[in-house]
């Protein structure tokens, strides 16, 4: 039987630990600093960083692309790690399938949120929408795939390159600048209900009223397949061109619609409206004669050093994938976040806090030429005002091809997203 002293100094240890915030799960909930002085917060122990990453992997809308992204996002990791990590710890991702559904998205939140730093890659404007109260309350600092203005107002939500708002803008304005438009016509819109449709829409109107055209908006639901009825009433209202905010499945319907009524006029989308399996469809033709596609982020394999590191990252460790630039997107939305953990090292603090902190003081994030480069620093402004304004061209690895240096219109310095 052990003496009286001895619980009564056992207790007083447990106490002191209690009252410390040692151990492991104390470290994790950021109550106190490692051996290297550097407080952790959750998804942080001494050895391990966990990343997290929310995604359409099995849904028919975007579940090529999400998947791409998160390719994306590893082969970042795997450099980082490959390199000995990011303040003496190892990168790990944790990925979460929503299948662009809302309530999925919202338990896979839940059960991922506790577990990791930050998150590296939340795809859907519907699901961000939704979850953006609980992201502000937990403190976690999230790159959402959805580039809808309205994000900017968020300090946890780190909204990479342009704005749906913004791409229009420049989209239209190139147009403009290259007479495919001119003073008096008159543009349609299809676009998405929600945040991605209604942004761009705003864009859109807004450089319609500063150049002389007209824009007639048609919304549309994610889920509709057939666009005969729109395309074909648009070609009655004369419109010289069409702006698509869509996925990739709608913009196969417009232009084979296009290609049926026999309609030619150009068609200006963005980043979710096209997918280089439309090329292996009836409708490669005219994607290739009649689209001009919006991206915040450089194509595949671009002539910069960033696209061609990734690119032959990605052909190395997925030899038989498809070739998509959303792989560089995917990476670079990596990237930003290790540069915010480089900083929250630097600062001693790898808590939630300390990633918004570091996330703020980050003023020119150089990407290699995948994006361009961006500013953090301003809560509300975008990060970046210039975009990628690509054609298409079925031979190339995937499918675009830059038409211009990094775009800004000569309107865009006026316009104010918020």
């Amino acid at each position: 039987m052990r003496s009286r002293p001895y619980w009564t100094v056992l207790g007083a240890l447990c106490l002191a630990v209690l009252a410390s915030g040692c151990s492991g799960k104390a470290a994790e909930s950021g109550d106190g600093a490692g051996a290297d002085g550097v407080k952790t917060g959750p998804g942080v122990n001494a050895k391990t960083i966990r990343l997290g990453a929310m995604s359409d992997l099995s849904g028919a809308v975007f579940g090529p692309l999400g998947r791409t992204q998160i390719r994306g996002n590893q082969l970042y990791i795997d450099k980082v790690n490959a390199a000995g990590g990011i303040c003496g710890r190892r990168l790990e991702l944790v990925v979460k399938d929503h299948g662009y559904d809302v309530q999925k998205a919202t338990v896979a939140f839940s059960e991922l949120e506790p577990d990791v730093l930050a998150i590296t890659h939340l795809l859907g404007s519907p699901m961000t929408a939704a979850l953006e109260p609980e992201i502000k309350a937990k403190k976690v600092l999230t790159v959402p795939s959805s580039f809808a203005s309205s994000l900017l107002k968020s300090g946890y939500l780190a909204v990479l390159g342009t704005t749906y708002d913004i791409d229009m803008i420049n989209g239209l304005g190139y147009f403009v600048q290259e007479g495919r438009l001119a003073k008096g016509d008159t543009v349609g819109h299809i676009h998405f209900e929600g945040e991605y449709g209604e942004n761009a829409l705003k864009g859109s109107t807004w450089a319609a009223e500063r150049l002389g055209l007209t824009v007639r908006g048609v919304q549309i639901k994610a889920t509709d397949a057939d666009l005969t009825a729109q395309v074909t009433r648009l070609k009655s209202e004369g419109v010289k061109a069409i702006l698509l905010s869509a996925s990739a499945r709608q913009t196969a319907s417009v232009i084979g619609v296009m290609r049926s009524i026999g309609m030619d006029v150009p068609v200006l989308t963005q980043a979710p409206g096209f997918d280089p399996a439309l090329l292996d469809t009836p409708v490669r033709d005219g994607l290739e004669k009649n689209l001009t596609v919006l991206t915040s982020y450089a194509p595949y394999g671009a002539d910069a050093p960033g696209p061609k590191e990734v690119a032959a990252a990605f052909e190395a460790k997925h030899p038989d994938a498809k070739a998509d630039a959303l792989v560089g997107y995917g990476y670079a939305s990596a990237q930003v976040v290790g540069e915010v953990l480089k900083q929250a090292c630097a600062d001693k603090n790898l808590t939630r806090e300390g990633m918004q902190a570091a996330y703020r003081k980050l003023k020119s994030v150089d990407t290699g030429g995948l994006m361009a480069p961006m500013d953090f620093t301003v809560p509300g402004a975008p990060a970046s005002t210039q975009t990628f304004i690509t054609k298409v061209d079925a031979s190339v690895k995937g499918g675009l091809v830059p038409v211009t240096d990094l775009y800004r219109a000569k309107i865009t310095p006026d316009y104010r997203p918020n």
